[in-house]
């Protein structure tokens, strides 16, 4: 019996000792990683399959064979198939290489869930999926889980405007989500708990990633927009790009004419200690716009470990705006004057941009630099003219040049350690600021201000998998000198000095086959430099508007949960606030019926939201049901007493997408927000139906798209504020029924392989 036992440890031993790992990493011709590619492991005799594996999304992969040698087959779709004979094991990077033959004509279609948890993202897939025919970005993300798209932009449900990046490149012009067409994007990444490499000012990360390109030489597409609201308006937009083996040189230009009339009808009243006082507004405006822009850009990858680029891009907008009002003012509900008002005004916005990256690795070590440059500068023109019945008329016009220069770095490094990566890193920006400001009247009074700002940031994180348990935890300091000069005088009050702490953790893993994740993030949300100048702007007779030098940063404390189960995905949020920068309407001066708006600290207050997204498909029909509330505990003073504003709001949207014939494609679309409190408002309900039709021709080489939005014209406006002793309610009158055709066109379509991630984002976006 001994024997036997000996003879079998034996086997066993002569097993392990000859047994071998194969392992290696498959890239592209630019040294990226491509996963999901095909790994067979052949016998070395007859070439007969012996098993195999799909590499995982770095394009690693590892097969433990009895064999000493054997022969690598790598395939994947849209890619030469490799034949790869190893004898030790360790076949290092795999260089695939486009097969262009081939891939014009393949379609992939895939089973894979719509939207999965992946470790800090909520990832959803548009290659191969119903939102590759939604027509650009903006309208993907419109459909992406957990994201809300409206006029003033993007939101991420309970964490407000995310940071927008296209391949690893942050993205700065909201028009560039309409340039990138839906057919273009491979996934979709919403990262609602940013790690401690972000600003500690970013609250939300959305992360596009594109289908990697094919070919070289020149490539170009274009899009043209025409559309109707009540105006005409349109759009005009051309890229290229030039591709030689590592070298790419891109660009874009852009022209956007846009044409808008709206109108405010508002009702004030105001609950002064000897009498009550009520106004009535009703306000129209009229505005229009021509802006120009591009960008150019160079970028060179050497090999597949380093990387450099450069890029320049520029933008301007003039426009004009006329605005007419009426207003009625009654004291003791006995009429007291009646104000009409006309104004014009003009402005000039002009901003540049450069900016340069350095992406490599040396050994182990992975390394990123980024460096920008940016000048912004605008100037605004104002005339008013003012009839009133019993005061003096008024003609005023004033003069706004406001200047801003921005120097920004930022460094990250990059190591493994044991199961996973340590990332550190530091940020550092110079930031200069004038605003002068001139009335030539005596009630309004001159401004000459500077900002001086310099901020300092380091950060560590480090990430592990343990087995199927996903862990990481970060910490950001951010130091800030904020120097504050009014008329050349330095103002030590409104001049600050901050040191933070931004700690963040997240843990993720499975629970049977729900994949669940938790995690705690702080942030903060400084002032908009705006929001600090001292000078006060003149509205109307009764209404005025100034920054406020004392405003303090808010600081938001985030634990969210999330989960995720094949087509199912649900998020929960709670986040406690601590002196909201709220806008408020307070007294001007020693007269009760002049307002001042401005923005104000308020005491803390906690909120929550919570989202369930449905996204099955029934051949080809795909519907997706998304349903979100969000609550917030907020208590104001109102009229000396405690007023609380905790009624819950919820939003309901509902997708549908629906495959013809002639592969054309039908979307119908339907979003409703209930009533609610936002802030010290009480915000009412809306909803909206859209419907657009795309069809690509000639293998999709050019297509259109007829979209219309708001198509029963029921998207309205309306809010009331209660602030202090007053009141206000408003609605709003835009043209939101819209119709619209876009043509898109493309040439050997490419997309440039820029991947710098750019510096100084939280100062950028204060502008």
């Amino acid at each position: 019996m001994k024997y036997r036992i000996y003879i079998a440890a034996a086997c066993i031993l002569s097993i392990s000792a000859n047994a071998q790992t194969f392992k290696g990493k498959t890239i592209n011709t630019f040294g990226e990683p491509l996963p999901y590619a095909n790994v067979c492991l052949l016998n070395c005799a007859d070439s007969s399959f012996i098993q195999g594996v799909v590499t995982n999304d770095k394009g690693e992969f590892v097969i433990n064979s009895e064999l000493k040698e054997a022969i690598l087959k790598v395939s994947l779709i849209g890619y030469q198939t490799i034949y790869k004979k190893s004898t030790d094991g360790d076949v290092g990077s795999i260089r695939m290489v486009e097969d262009t033959t081939m891939l014009g004509e393949v379609t992939v279609k895939g089973t894979r869930p719509a939207t999965q948890l992946k470790n800090d993202a909520l990832v959803t897939h548009v290659q191969g999926s119903s939102l590759a025919h939604s027509g650009n970005a903006r309208d993907v993300l419109g459909k992406t889980p957990g994201v809300i798209k409206s006029n003033d932009g993007i939101e991420v449900l309970g964490k407000g405007t995310p940071l927008i990046y296209i391949n690893g490149r942050l993205m700065r012009n909201q028009a560039e989500l309409d340039q990138l067409t839906s057919d273009k994007i491979k996934d979709v990444e919403v990262v609602t708990t940013p790690g401690a490499k972000y600003d500690a000012s970013v609250n939300a990360v959305i992360r596009i990633k594109t289908l990697k390109p094919i070919g070289e030489g020149f490539s170009m597409d274009s899009r043209t927009q025409m559309g109707l609201t009540h105006y005409l308006y349109g759009k005009e937009e051309l890229n290229f790009n030039y591709r030689l083996h590592g070298l790419d040189i891109f660009g874009m230009v852009g022209y956007d004419r846009n044409k808008y009339r709206q109108q405010n009808i508002s009702q004030q009243y105001t609950y002064a200690p000897s009498n009550l006082l009520y106004q009535m507004t009703d306000a129209k405006r009229y505005a229009k716009s021509n802006m120009l822009a591009g960008k150019l850009g160079l970028n060179y990858v050497f090999n597949e470990n380093h990387s450099v680029g450069i890029l320049y891009d520029f933008s301007y907008l003039p426009s004009k705006m006329r605005n007419n009002s009426f207003t009625a003012l009654e004291i003791d509900k006995i009429l007291n004057n009646e104000l009409s008002t006309e104004s014009e005004e003009k402005t000039h916005n002009r901003r540049h941009l450069v900016s340069g990256y350095y992406s490599g690795k040396m050994g182990k070590w992975g390394i990123a630099l980024n460096m920008d440059a940016l000048w912004n500068n605008a100037d605004t023109h104002q005339d008013v003219a003012e009839k009133a019945t019993s005061l003096e008329n008024r003609t005023i016009s004033t003069q706004n040049d406001i200047n801003n220069k921005l120097y920004a770095a930022k460094a990250v490094a990059t190591y493994p350690v044991w199961k996973g990566q340590l990332t550190f890193g530091t940020e550092w920006s110079f930031f200069h600021r004038t605003d002068e400001y001139e009335s030539g009247v005596e009630y309004i009074k001159d401004f000459h201000s500077k900002i001086k700002e310099t901020n300092g940031t380091g950060f560590a994180e480090i990430r592990q998998t343990l087995g199927k348990l996903y862990v990481s935890a970060g910490l950001r300091y951010e130091y800030v000198v904020s120097n504050f000069f009014e008329n050349g005088v330095k103002m030590d009050e409104q001049s600050r000095e901050y040191h933070h702490l931004f700690p963040s953790a997240m843990l993720s893993m499975p629970i049977g086959h729900v994949r669940a994740r938790l995690s705690y993030s702080r942030k903060i949300t400084r002032p908009a430099f705006s929001q600090l100048s001292s000078n006060v702007q003149y509205i109307d007779k009764y209404t005025y508007q100034s920054g406020n030098p004392n405003l303090l940063p808010s600081i938001r404390d985030y634990v969210e949960f999330m989960a995720n189960y094949k087509w199912l995905t649900f998020m929960a949020n709670y986040a406690h606030v601590k002196d909201y920068m709220m806008s408020v309407y307070t007294q001007y001066g020693e007269t009760p019926e002049i307002a001042l708006i401005r923005k104000q600290n308020i005491d803390g207050y906690s909120e929550v939201s919570g989202m369930v997204n449905v996204s099955p498909s029934f051949g080809k029909y795909h519907p997706s049901l998304m349903v979100a509330v969000r609550q917030q505990f907020l208590t104001i003073k109102y009229r000396g007493e405690n007023l609380k504003l905790n009624k819950p709001m919820g939003i309901l949207r509902f997708n549908n997408a629906y495959n013809l014939p002639l592969d054309a494609w039908l979307n119908a679309d339907f979003s409703w927000r209930t009533s609610g409190n936002a802030e010290n408002m009480y915000i009412g309900n809306t909803w909206q139906c859209d419907l657009g039709l795309y069809k690509a021709f000639a293998h999709d080489k050019w297509s259109i798209k007829l979209q219309c939005e708001d198509l029963l014209n029921t998207a309205k406006s309306t809010m009331t504020l209660k602030n202090d002793i007053r009141e206000m309610s408003l609605r709003k009158f835009l043209d939101t029924r819209k119709f619209s055709i876009t043509i898109t066109y493309k040439i050997n379509a490419t997309h440039s392989k820029y991947k710098g991630t750019g510096a100084g984002e939280d100062v950028k976006n204060r502008l």
